[in-house]
């Protein structure tokens, strides 16, 4: 089955109508904007759904019901030998609904707009320079990665962890974040030695769509339904 593709600015819409939507609704509301994430991602991007078969997601989701019940407000509810608060109960799950959609919406994002894309697109409104911003951050990620795996490892075969172990977690973020500001310097000298200017780069080609006006502009009827309601 074919899916229909949106280019960056159309999936860049659907990311935020799903964020809003989850942070405007009120109460149960909630669902809906739970409900709008899953089509979107069902129609579009159906890989973001994966959040929703990691046991990390329902621990945390159970975890946040169950403490919202026990301390939210005065339990009303017994369940066994455990009192709990309905309206904590209610409260934990309306939590988990906002964030299962906002989950879905940055997966979603993730695996359909590449980062370059999306500098790119955001320099075309001016934001210039965003694009190498973007990618030094991108550059950065396995160089921390590295670092704090080489920092621990270190660490754990000489003994540190043994004896004043908040000096050594102290030692060991500053050897971390030294390490992540040199690789950074050494990025923007090169860069500089190239002689490259934020003024003078072109734009990361982005992706488009005929269905990304369309689909913003319903999206965008659609909010503004949702939030005068």
């Amino acid at each position: 089955m074919c899916r229909p593709q949106l280019g960056t600015s159309g999936y860049l819409s659907c990311f935020l109508a799903s964020l809003l939507a989850a942070m405007i609704a009120e109460g149960w509301k909630s669902l809906g904007g739970l409900f709008l994430s899953l089509a979107l991602a069902l129609i579009f991007y159906p890989k973001a759904l994966v959040v929703l078969r990691k046991p990390a997601f329902w621990l945390f989701s159970t975890l946040l019901i169950v403490t919202s019940g026990l301390w939210a407000s005065a339990a009303d509810v017994s369940l066994g030998p455990v009192a709990f608060s309905g309206q904590g109960l209610a409260l934990g799950a309306q939590m988990t609904v906002r964030t299962a959609a906002i989950l879905i919406a940055m997966q979603g994002l993730a695996v359909s707009v590449s980062p370059g894309e999306l500098a790119g697109l955001l320099e075309k409104t001016g934001l210039k320079g965003l694009g190498f911003t973007f990618g030094v951050a991108v550059n950065i990620l396995p160089v921390l990665e590295r670092s704090a795996s080489n920092t621990w490892d270190t660490l754990r075969m000489r003994g540190g962890l043994r004896r004043n172990r908040w000096r050594t977690f102290k030692l060991a973020a500053v050897t971390v974040i030294a390490g992540a500001l040199r690789r950074v310097d050494e990025i923007a000298v090169a860069a500089e030695v190239r002689g490259f200017s934020p003024e003078k780069s072109r734009p990361m080609k982005t992706r488009h769509s005929s269905l990304d006006v369309p689909v913003a502009l319903f999206l965008l009827i659609l909010l503004l339904v949702f939030a005068l309601e």
